[in-house]
């Protein structure tokens, strides 16, 4: 069976982008998303003063390639009324698939764009939000992504241009997608990013992603981890709707490299095995880790000066 592309390392940064975003809107109520962007249906739901759990949600797009399911998705903000909670959780769930399977459709960049400007808003009134899923799996033809749980906490601030965010992805499993065995089970997050250059990128990543507009992030900790294999690292980042238009720079660490190198062969990524075995030798070693100073620009990642193949 054919394997899919659905570019969950270099999205992860995208998708704690929107998540922020969304889980900030305030309390003015947006219509859905059109029918024409999204299908939403939601099981069971219990409300409470700041927040809602919904049971069984589904988000589909409208020619039913594209499926998202979560168990159970629970989301809490300091104040707003059932609608536009609803919209907050079900934008999250649209953007969660649109960043995992380079997804975008047109159809949906207005509805995003509203949700963004109205969250501008929520983070400049300094409110914590929280978001979590347990349980959830996205589909695109045959491939298919599982997600145990996910956990997104923003806090914004009525001073700093800024927010501060965490995000957590655990119990990653993947089926029928390139280089799955390469793929992290784990990942974590803790970043900073500014409010107001949020909207222009939710509407590129759910819809136009041809626009790019650029998000500038300060990335405090990243974390990634498959079997005995980690790769950690902080630095800055501009991130845009467009994968490939993404750029960052900053410090980065692998343990047991020679893991990784073996995975790259066994997934006959021969080229990445062959940079990473260049890489090796232009790295310094530090508490039994391989470490350099690295940046990605274009689609190609370049450590201490050199380029990487890894297409």
């Amino acid at each position: 069976m054919k394997a899919h592309t659905i570019p969950p390392l270099a999205s992860l940064m995208l998708v704690s982008a929107g998540l922020a975003y969304l889980a900030t809107s305030p309390v003015r109520a947006l219509a859905a998303p059109p029918g024409s962007c999204a299908v939403i249906n939601h099981g069971a739901v219990q409300t409470s003063a700041h927040g809602v759990t919904y049971q069984n949600t589904t988000v589909r797009t409208p020619d039913g390639s594209t499926t998202l399911t979560v168990k159970q998705m629970h989301y809490t903000a300091p104040e707003g009324d059932d609608d536009s909670i609803q919209n907050q959780a079900d934008a999250a769930s649209l953007l969660l698939v649109s960043a995992m399977t380079g997804h975008h459709n047109a159809a949906c960049s207005d509805w995003l764009q509203q949700q963004g400007q109205s969250v501008a808003k929520g983070l400049k009134a300094g409110g914590t939000y929280d978001l979590a899923w347990s349980s959830a799996a996205i589909s695109r033809g045959s491939a298919h992504v599982g997600i145990g749980a996910a956990h997104l906490k923003l806090e914004g601030s009525t001073t700093a241009h800024t927010s501060a965010a965490t995000l957590g992805l655990t119990g990653l499993s993947f089926r029928n997608v390139a280089n799955q065995d390469l793929l992290p089970t784990t990942a974590h997050a803790a970043f900073s990013l500014p409010a107001s250059e949020l909207p222009a990128l939710m509407a590129a990543i759910g819809g136009k992603a041809e626009q790019a507009p650029a998000v500038h992030v300060t990335i405090s900790s990243f974390d990634a981890q498959r079997d005995t294999v980690q790769l950690k690292g902080n630095g800055t980042a501009t991130l845009t709707g467009n994968v490939n238009a993404t750029s960052a720079s900053g410090h980065l660490e692998i343990t047991e490299l020679e893991s990784l190198i073996e995975k790259a062969r066994a997934a006959q990524q021969m080229k990445l095995a062959a940079g990473l075995v260049l890489a090796r030798l232009v790295s310094h070693t530090q508490n039994g880790a391989n470490v350099w100073n690295t940046s990605w620009e274009g689609g190609i990642l370049t450590v201490n000066g050199f380029p990487l193949p890894l297409k």
